[in-house]
């Protein structure tokens, strides 16, 4: 869901923008004051808190939500975390959850009208030893069973799917490698921008405590969660949780 008045990105307002000197670009989301209360209030806008905020609001019509971020929208776990888009895991139920992220991955620009920077151009898995091959056969097999794409190539059949892969006088020679062809690599930065402007738009409010060094002690008594009331409160600040609540709470 897109609320209509959110600034349409396309390769014609990208080129009429870069005729004009990029002026006219308005802000991607927000930063509203506090409320004193929220149907829900949601700790870090990262991936995981700002993708809940745009489904609650696009899937469950919840729309009157806070996203509180101490830095900068991106600038956390997401940002650092590693790029790779895949489902070829083992177990069935991480390959079930994995699968269905991936298929949200290769609509999400569209549905976002924001650029993830998702290109599906393969996952390889490199079998280096006897047990790497075997292993990686084992998951070829469970996730096949499953319905989800992978497959076993010789080290020759690796290479001739990425050419400057070297198979020949290395120390740990390649035996083989597991490829999900539909896997490949997004930018997760860009993916927390394209959820805090979608959720935005739909209604969420997405702030983060800390705008800048001089205002963030204001910022952060602003928007303080104990000031803040919520019919629902979830962290999402990963690692960071046990600065944020202690463990006990």
């Amino acid at each position: 869901m897109i609320c209509a008045s959110m600034q349409s990105f396309s390769g014609l307002s990208l080129l009429l923008r870069g005729l004009t000197g990029q002026r006219g670009w308005t802000p991607q989301w927000r930063s509203p004051e506090p409320k004193a209360e929220y149907d829900a209030l949601i700790v870090g806008g990262g991936g995981h808190g700002l993708g809940a905020a745009y489904y609650l609001a696009s899937e469950h019509r919840l729309t009157n939500i806070a996203v509180l971020e101490k830095g900068w929208i991106g600038g956390g776990n997401t940002g650092r975390n590693t790029t790779i888009i895949r489902s070829n895991y083992l177990w069935d139920e991480s390959a079930a959850l994995y699968e269905h992220a991936l298929k949200l991955w290769e609509d999400l620009s569209r549905a976002l009208n924001y650029n993830t920077m998702f290109s599906q151009r393969g996952v390889m898995m490199l079998a280096h030893t006897v047990h790497d091959a075997q292993v990686f056969k084992r998951h070829v097999h469970a996730n096949r069973v499953n319905g989800i794409d992978n497959e076993w190539l010789t080290a020759e059949q690796a290479k001739a799917f990425c050419p400057p892969l070297n198979i020949e006088n290395i120390r740990y020679p390649v035996l083989g490698a597991a490829l999900q062809r539909r896997g490949g690599t997004a930018r997760h930065d860009a993916v927390a921008w394209g959820y805090a402007r979608a959720a935005d738009a739909s209604g969420s409010t997405s702030s983060r405590t800390a705008r800048s060094p001089a205002s963030a002690a204001t910022d952060a008594a602003r928007w303080r969660p104990s000031r803040l009331r919520a019919a629902r409160y979830a962290h999402r600040a990963s690692a960071w949780r046990r600065r944020v609540t202690p463990a006990s709470s």
